[in-house]
This record gives C-alpha cells, structure tokens and sequence, in this order.
C-alpha cells in the first residue's frame, strides 16, 4: 500500500496566512510515494518528484522542479499554472480544468482524462520529442497554443472547451510545429476562393506555425465531412495539393487551414490560333487569378522573342509577335510558382 512520505531539510514547508504552502528548500517525493497537496503551493526551492504529486490547488513555480514520477492535477475548481520557470513533468494527468501562464513541457505522457488545459503562445502546452498523449476527448482537451518538438507525426489535442477539434501533422524535417484551433467563421478573413474550391468550412479553423522556414508538413484532418485542406494564401482560398504546407503557404509565420471541398484542377496552357500569322491567344488554366506568372516565347536558338509578366487575369489576353519574325517554330513558356509549363507555336508569314 502506498504511503505519502515528506523527505524535507530544515523548515521545508511554510503555511501562509491564505492557506498557501510555500518551499524554500528540497522536497523528495521518492518513488512509490504518493504526495498530495491540498493548498496553493509555490516552489521557491527544489521539488524532486519520482513517485506521484497530486496538486489540488494553484502551483507556482519560481525554483528547480524536476518530475520523473507523475503529477496529476484534480483540484475541486480550475487550477492555475505559473511562476517564473518553466514547469516539466515526465508524465500528467489532467483530472480538472487547467489553466497554464508559464510553459508546461510533457517529456512522456500526457493523459487526458477530465477537465481542459488552457495555454497560449507565451505559456505554450509543449510536448517533448518522444512525448505523446491519451485520451484526449470532448470532455479533456487543450485550448489554446500546443508545440510539438521534432514533429515526425503527431495528433494536436485541440479543441474549444466542448468539443475535440484534433488534428494529425507531419513535419517532413522534424522540426517543431505549434497549433491552435479557433472556433469562428474563417470567411472572416477572405471569402475569395481559388479555381478548383467549391466551399469551405464556414465553422472553424485552424493555425499551424513551424519554427523552420523551410520546412514542410503533411496535415489530415479527422473528424471532418471534407478531409480536403483548404489554407489562406494571399486572401484567397486554396486547395493544399497532396495536404502539404509550406513556406509558400505561410507556414514559418502561420499558415490558417480549414477543410474544404474542391475538385483536382490541373495547371494547363494553350495557344491558338496555331500555327498563326502573328497574333494568338493565351490560355491560363487551373490557375488563381490574383497568381504572378511570366510568360516568355524563344526561338529555337533558345532567344526570347516576347516576355511578360503579372497577374493571371491580366495575361489571359491576345499576343502579337514581332513583325521581324519569320516562319518558324516558338515555344510559348509560362512559369507559375514552382510550375513551368510549355507550348509549341508555329508562326507561318
């Protein structure tokens, strides 16, 4: 049976006039042990736990807290989290609401059983490299800011206080990557759609942040009608081909997704009419019409005979070919991001 041990040194615990203990010096919970608090208690020394810390009130910590054991958190009314270090545990358990003001570091686990965790970009919900979580449910959740270190896969446990909003991600570089969920309409923002996006979600979104610009994360939605990624680009809504996030879509400042329902459309060109006299037509296909592109045609020396470039809807337009050009063969070129597409056009004069 399992005792509660206090290994102190010297006047170890301090009872305040507002029912607040507060340590100055070392506390050893060793392993196999329960200790459970019952006040407010604030770490102002050296709290070592190995065995298992019940904290039923507020923690502060302003010392050295280390945690191999386990911390559950089951007070009787929301908890709160603060102090000037951060506070890492091995493994908790979340049996009542929490609410953290400095960064939570899980090395292990984190058990989700009852109540929801509160975090923000300043005191983040933080999971180590090898750390995961259980039973994240409507009922148990994070709102708020959750980073993931070396995110190689990972289910984000967000939510809104009611419901559980999770997502899994990726990161192709395993590098760290920080969520947030929101409840509102992302319309708020832009109602503009891309070419292949019949709708959005109009209840929720979500915000992904990698702390390398050059990284690159899969995302999939779960718990969704349309597993389709939709994310903000530029004000205007757009499909995430293969559900991947980048640079190009904000990730290293935070890119704001959605689910969506579109339907695949390729990126095409066409000329016509072909061959011509010298003036033709351009086809810009699959592309969004706010999208920078250049367009350049060369001769089969490689030379460039016409170059253009500016916004989609502005290019789709007629073109006329130098009066010096003879009869021959132009390749009409357009470069739309990372995409180069190509055309063959024959002039005949």
């Amino acid at each position: 049976m399992k005792k509660v041990i206090y290994t102190l040194s010297f006047a170890a615990l301090a009872a305040s006039a507002s029912a607040q203990v507060v340590s100055s010096t070392q506390i050893y919970v060793s392993e196999g042990a329960v200790l459970s608090v019952g006040q407010d208690f604030e770490n102002k020394g050296e709290l070592i736990n190995k065995g298992e810390l019940h904290l039923r009130q507020n923690l502060k910590n302003d010392g050295e807290l280390r945690s191999e054991g386990s911390v559950v958190f089951d007070g009787y009314r929301p908890q709160e989290v603060n102090g000037t270090n951060d506070v890492q545990l091995a493994s908790a358990t979340v049996e009542n609401d929490v609410n953290l003001n400095t960064p939570m570091v899980i090395g292990r686990t984190m058990n989700y059983n009852q109540g929801v965790v509160s975090s923000s970009d300043n005191s983040p919900l933080v999971f180590a490299a090898d750390a995961n979580h259980f039973g994240a449910s409507d009922y148990s959740h994070s709102v708020g800011t959750v980073t993931k270190l070396e995110a190689n896969q990972f289910e984000f446990p967000l939510g809104d206080g009611a419901n559980y909003r999770g997502f899994n991600a990726r990161s192709q570089k395993g590098s760290a990557l920080s969520a947030a969920y929101i409840a509102q309409n992302p319309n708020e923002f832009s109602g503009e759609l891309a070419n292949g996006v019949e709708s959005i979600n109009d209840q929720e979104y979500w915000v992904l942040t990698s702390n390398d610009e050059n990284e690159e994360a899969d995302v999939r939605l779960i718990n969704t009608y349309e597993t389709n990624v939709a994310y903000l680009k530029r004000n205007t809504w757009t499909i995430a081909e293969n559900r991947t996030l980048d640079k190009t879509s904000g990730l290293d400042k935070g890119v704001r997704f959605t689910s969506g329902r579109g339907k695949l459309v390729k990126k095409d060109i066409g000329v016509w009419p072909n061959p011509t006299q010298g003036d033709f037509n351009l086809k810009l296909a699959g592309m969004n019409d706010k999208d920078d592109v250049m367009i350049d045609v060369t001769n089969q020396d490689g030379r460039i005979v016409l170059s253009m470039k500016g916004k989609v809807s502005d290019l789709r337009k007629v073109y006329s070919l130098p009066q010096s050009l003879v009869t021959t063969e132009l390749t009409v070129r357009v470069i739309n991001g990372e995409d180069v597409l190509t055309e063959k056009l024959i002039l005949n004069r």
